[in-house]
């Protein structure tokens, strides 16, 4: 009996979908993530490991470029291509540390959010009291991750009950 539901428990754990854990990572972005260009570019891009959503007309994904000083500099639409997000930079006359905020919806379906930074021109490097944990790319991801975890988790608990049970008896 103990062996039959040992088997079951962890078919189940390998029939759970494998897409809940495969949210649309950052591969690559121009400018490069804490870079320094000497001149502002025309264009930023950034490309996903997987292929991004396309919902009709709805504007699912986005990137938003702000200067130092908060001002959006970056065109309202951004272009969708294959894996690849662009927009163009309204504004390239600029100096200082540059934000590039993105919010892409990936293959399986779930919303990736993230932030990351440029600077243009010769700055000199300041020294950060922050981590490098939380200086890197911030990702948000719904909570079906945790659902499937959560379900492991208590069969692998309910496992460890019954095999003590059976133990004991």
């Amino acid at each position: 009996m103990i062996k039959k539901i040992l088997v079951l428990a962890i078919v189940s754990l390998f029939a759970s979908p494998v897409a809940a854990f495969a949210h649309g990572e950052m591969v690559q972005a121009v400018p490069a993530v804490d870079s320094n260009v000497l001149t502002a570019p025309k264009e930023i891009s950034i490309e996903f490991d997987g292929k991004l959503q396309i919902i009709g007309n709805t504007k699912v994904n986005s990137i938003e470029v702000s200067d130092n000083q908060g001002r959006l500099i970056s065109s309202p639409n951004s272009i969708v291509e294959g894996n690849r997000i662009s927009t163009k930079l309204l504004l390239t006359d600029i100096t200082g540390p540059v934000s590039v905020h993105y919010r892409i919806v990936s293959e399986d379906g779930h919303p990736v959010e993230g932030d990351y930074s440029f600077t243009v021109g010769e700055m000199p490097v300041a020294i950060s009291t922050q981590s490098e944990e939380s200086a890197g790319e911030e990702v948000t991801e719904s909570g079906s991750n945790l659902f499937t975890n959560g379900i492991g988790i208590l069969t692998l608990i309910s496992i460890a009950f019954l095999v003590v049970r059976r133990i004991k008896k």
